[in-house]
């Protein structure tokens, strides 16, 4: 179990730098153990048993992120993590039966009060300076024994899926993930949200397992994928760093590729250690990987999903195609029906703690990953998607559905068809006869609601709706969505 596992780790190993913050403090591994029990004892004084009670985190990657996780895992809790970027409304609907959040700030407990009036909100530092609680008289739900997270995934609507991860897969996963990696200590800096599963595997699990350490951005950078954001601004960020290991979305290896063509040195871009690179959430176009290569870059392609507690074929030094998702992890079955990737696997999840029709078919005990898939010596190769989540380049998902309905309520949009498959934002067709200025101040207007880096700001807007339907659009009056996107997706990203 992966709860055990990091335990143990922080009783029994000697001391070292274990995280530091880039132009910021360091922290050392007994100073993060002495961190997380005393958390943890705070916490089961204000809360009493917190045994599969759910503990939400809504903070940016940060120190205090790091010990709060692994202070619910000491106290046997279940952790909820939720990007800050969400919206009001996707905030509300996974924190609802969170026994309580912590946050970073009093900011932050404000806006939840606002969206959960009466949820308890802890700063973490204060908290363990709080002498004395009062009595706990609040009911809290208790989620199944054997779950270490709860792990959000996109859906149809505002509410996204909560998939239920194990403890034991968790460690089951991380030993697996130990295999494909350089056996040497792994120093890691930190880009991508640590909400996401993969980066609480890559980020925080394996760098101190490894006898490494994990570097965070500095403080008022925000991760990257949470929001529109200048690629450059975190390639920048890397080198004075020297770490030996990443994890970076497709959009800034394609960034890296351009630099590098334009005459940046490697060393320059990411730093004298040679980093051990890895990539996926998103398809990277083969090209970019071959020419990475041939400057001396490796990529090591990985292929995942939530439900299989993140990773389920990596490429490794030694066995890498590229243009693969590498080979299976141990352990993981496959079965091809009708071309779509199913597995069986110690390390799938319980299932849902809240699903919709975008839920992933567990119930033969296989996952219906949903992705058209071949397998070629052994080597995954992933050709195409039997779902509509689209996933972008920076490697969020967003569901194209969700993202319609909010936009669609307006009355000027007669309908809108969302796209952006491995594009560093979405776009959208919108049909209306109103001016493109009223449909942008609509879209403009309706757009809290969306998660930022949901927003839509590339439009073009038919007007000829009846013409528009009728070429493009099935006689049931769905779009065809492939069709439409190979006649107009390069116009909207010009």
């Amino acid at each position: 179990m992966i709860s055990l596992k990091m335990q143990h780790y922080l009783a029994s190993s000697p001391d070292r730098t274990v995280i530091r913050e880039m132009h910021g403090r360091s922290y050392s591994l007994h100073g993060l153990r002495d961190d997380v029990q005393r958390l943890a004892d705070a916490l089961q004084v204000q809360v009493g048993d917190c045994r599969r009670k759910v503990f939400g985190i809504a903070m940016r990657s940060c120190y205090e992120w790091v010990y709060t996780l692994l202070a619910i895992q000491k106290v046997g809790g279940v952790l909820l993590p939720v990007p800050i970027e969400f919206s009001d409304d996707q905030i509300g609907s996974l924190l609802g039966k969170a026994a309580a959040v912590f946050v970073s700030d009093q900011a932050t407990a404000q806006r939840l009060q606002r969206i959960l009036p009466g949820k308890p909100s802890f700063v973490p530092r204060l908290l363990m300076e709080q002498a004395q609680a009062e009595p706990w008289t609040r009911v809290d739900e208790r989620i199944a024994p054997g779950i270490v997270s709860v792990i959000h995934t996109s859906g149809t609507t505002s509410r996204p899926k909560g998939v239920l991860i194990r403890d034991e897969a968790v460690g089951l996963l991380v030993d697996n993930v130990f295999k494909r990696l350089p056996a040497h200590p792994l120093h890691y800096f930190s880009i991508v949200p640590m909400s996401l599963l993969i980066e609480q595997v890559l980020g925080v699990f394996i760098p101190i397992l490894s006898g490494g350490t994990l570097t965070l951005m500095p403080e008022g950078v925000t991760e990257y994928g949470a929001a529109s954001g200048n690629a450059r601004q975190y390639l920048e960020l890397i080198a004075p760093n020297r770490p030996n290991f990443l994890y970076l979305p497709p959009k800034l290896l394609e960034e890296a590729n351009l630099l590098l063509e334009q005459g940046a040195s490697v060393e320059r871009l990411f730093g004298p250690a040679a980093p051990h690179i890895i990539t996926g959430g998103a398809k990277i176009p083969a090209s970019v990987l071959q020419a990475l290569d041939a400057r001396g870059v490796q990529v090591f392609e990985a292929y995942g999903l939530s439900e299989n507690s993140s990773i389920i074929s990596l490429n490794a030094p030694g066995e890498r195609r590229i243009g693969s998702a590498g080979r299976l992890l141990d352990g993981i079955e496959p079965r091809l029906v009708d071309g779509e990737l199913l597995v069986t696997t110690p390390t799938l999840c319980a299932g849902y703690y809240n699903a919709d029709d975008t839920a992933c078919d567990l119930s033969d005990g296989y996952l219906h990953t949903g992705d058209i898939a071949e397998l070629r010596e052994g080597f995954l190769y992933i050709t195409g998607r039997r779902k509509h989540v689209i996933i972008l380049s920076t490697a969020r998902n967003i569901s194209p559905e969700w993202v319609e309905n909010v936009y669609k309520e307006s009355p000027v949009i007669d309908d809108i068809i969302v796209m952006g498959e491995g594009r560093d934002e979405p776009c959208a067709l919108v049909l209306s006869t109103a001016a493109e200025a009223a449909v942008r101040a609509e879209m403009l207007r309706l757009e809290s609601r969306l998660a930022e880096f949901a927003r839509v700001r590339r439009v073009q807007v038919i007007g000829d709706i009846g013409g528009f339907r009728e070429r493009f659009y099935t006689v049931t009056g769905r779009p065809r969505r492939a069709e439409i996107e190979a006649h107009f997706i390069d116009q909207l990203y010009e």
